[in-house]
C-alpha cells in the first residue's frame, strides 16, 4: 500500500522508507477510512457520507489559499500521519488548527505508542528544489524539534498547543499525556526548558520529484541516516522518508 521498507538501524533508531508513485485502490480506500479522523479526531463520529464530503471540502478550501510550498507541506504531513496510524501510532492532535482551520503552530504532531509519546516534525521539498535530500530535511526537522524543546526557539509554547489538542473532546483522552503536557507547558513559560535527549521523536522528510521520480534506494539511505543520527540525542528516533511524484493524486481524491 505504501511501498515501504522498515529498517532497524540501532536499538534507538528505526528508518521507514516510503515510495509513492501511484495511489492504489487499497491506499485510496485507506485514505477514505482515515481522512475524517485525521482531520477532526478519532472521537468525531461519522454520521453520514456528508461528513466525509465536508472534510474533503475543508481541505480543498485550505489548500486553495496556500502557496505551492505550503500545499506540499500539508499533503506531506497528511500522508505521514496516515502512515503512522497504519503502524499503530495513536494520534493525539487534530490535523486542522483549532482556531483557524489552518495548520497548527508548535509541533506537527504528538503520538502515543505502547504508553510512550512521540513528537513529530515534518519537512518537505518542492520538485523544483533538485538539490534537496532526505538527510537535509531530517536534519532540519530534528533540529527544529531540538530548538523547540530546549527553548532556543521559544516564540511559541509548543507544549501548550499540544495540550490544547490532546485535551480536545474529539481526541481519545489520555490523563497521563494531558498532565504531562500541562506540566511541560508551565515549566516552559517559566523558562525551565528540557532536552531532546529525554524524548521520543519522529522527524520526517518528503521529496517531491515529478518526472524525476524514483523509489528510495533503501541501502544508500540507510547508510546516510545511520551516519546522520549517530550523534543525535533522544530516547528513540523514528525516521520517516518519503519519495513522492506530486500532490496531484491526493487532489484528485479530494475532488472525487
Amino acid at each position: 500500500m505504501f511501498g515501504r521498507y522498515k529498517i532497524k538501524i540501532s536499538d534507538k533508531v528505526t528508518l521507514h522508507c516510503i515510495s509513492l508513485d501511484q495511489y492504489s485502490d487499497r491506499l485510496k480506500n485507506y485514505i477514505h477510512k482515515n481522512l475524517h479522523f485525521i482531520w477532526n479526531g478519532d472521537n468525531e463520529e461519522i454520521e453520514s457520507s456528508m461528513d466525509i464530503k465536508v472534510t474533503k471540502q475543508e481541505l480543498i478550501n485550505l489548500l486553495a489559499k496556500k502557496t505551492p510550498k505550503q500545499k506540499i507541506g500539508i499533503v506531506s504531513e497528511f500522508i505521514c500521519h496516515l502512515y503512522l496510524r497504519s503502524c499503530n501510532f495513536k494520534q493525539h492532535f487534530l490535523f486542522r488548527n483549532l482556531e483557524e482551520k489552518g495548520m497548527k503552530k508548535g509541533f506537527d504532531g504528538l503520538y502515543l505508542q505502547n504508553d510512550a509519546f512521540f513528537i513529530y516534525e515534518s519537512k518537505s521539498s518542492l520538485e523544483s528544489t533538485t538539490d534537496s535530500t532526505h538527510n537535509g530535511n531530517i536534519s532540519e526537522a530534528y533540529n527544529d524539534l531540538k530548538k523547540k524543546i530546549d527553548g532556543s526557539n521559544s516564540a511559541n509554547d509548543p507544549w501548550r498547543n499540544a495540550y490544547n489538542h490532546a485535551a480536545h473532546r474529539s481526541i481519545n483522552y489520555n490523563e497521563n499525556i494531558s498532565k504531562t503536557l500541562k506540566k511541560l507547558s508551565m515549566e516552559y513559560v517559566q523558562e525551565e526548558y528540557g532536552s531532546i535527549d529525554d524524548y521520543n521523536v519522529i522527524p520526517s522528510s518528503t521529496l517531491y520529484m515529478g518526472a524525476r521520480y524514483l523509489p528510495i534506494d533503501k541501502d544508500d539511505l540507510k547508510a546516510k541516516i545511520e551516519s546522520l543520527t549517530s550523534a543525535y540525542g533522544s530516547q528513540r528516533i523514528v525516521v520517516l522518508c518519503v519519495n513522492k511524484k506530486s500532490i496531484q493524486q491526493f487532489m484528485d481524491y479530494l475532488n472525487e
